[in-house]
């Protein structure tokens, strides 16, 4: 029998984002939100067209807000912006074994609709509610904002 995740509290809000720069400004001044984090990341898609994003990450107490912008190429997010314009993304959890964690939800129904292995797993848990759940190895996170550059 597969063990049951059990999640204690939601670490992260994504939100996919047409203007990371302007969304800044405006929550920084209108709610004091910040400072913020900045990070990059680029590739390939699997026919090898040229991808980027740019993340932005502020705290909220305990919570982290993540802003997605797509920058380059079809990513993942890109889909979601195209069909439901800017907006709440998903829920993020710290998990420890991300990789036990994904096989565990597989084998009790949920579907992968997005990874990047190693780091983190969107999943679409097959039932109501239609909140996509990312889940992500918490050395990952700590890694990406021990990294990134401070900004507004």
């Amino acid at each position: 029998m597969e063990k049951k995740l059990q999640l204690e509290k939601v670490d992260q809000i994504g939100i996919v984002v047409k203007d990371i720069d302007k969304v800044i400004e405006s929550w920084s001044s209108l709610f004091g939100i910040g400072p913020w984090t900045f990070r990059d990341f680029g590739g390939t898609d699997a026919e090898g067209h040229s991808t980027k994003v740019r993340l932005a990450f502020a705290s909220l107490g305990p919570l982290q807000l993540e802003l997605i912008q797509p920058v380059e190429g079809r990513i993942f997010h890109s889909d979601f912006l195209d069909t439901h314009g800017e907006g709440l993304h998903h829920l993020g959890f710290f998990v420890d074994d991300l990789d036990g964690e994904v096989s565990n939800l597989l084998a009790r129904g949920a579907k992968v609709l997005s990874e990047g292995p190693g780091s983190h797993a969107y999943l679409d848990t097959g039932g109501p509610g239609g909140v996509i759940f990312e889940l992500i190895k918490r050395s990952v996170i700590e890694g990406i904002m021990e990294g990134t550059s401070q900004g507004k």
